[in-house]
């Protein structure tokens, strides 16, 4: 699967990260304003939510 690349919340700061996902189901982040990085669930598969084709 391709890598997606793009802009999430940081979950520490609330500024805008980059993400990207490599596989669709975790997302990495980094965030240049608090130095946060580290793996969460995507957000679209939160709360129960299937993937959508």
């Amino acid at each position: 699967m391709a890598t997606i690349r793009f802009l999430s919340n940081c979950p520490r700061c609330g500024y805008v990260a980059e993400a990207w996902s490599e596989d669709g189901v975790f997302v990495t982040v980094r965030c240049k304003m608090c130095g946060y990085e580290g793996k969460e669930p995507h957000p679209d598969l939160k709360e129960g939510l299937g993937r959508r084709g």
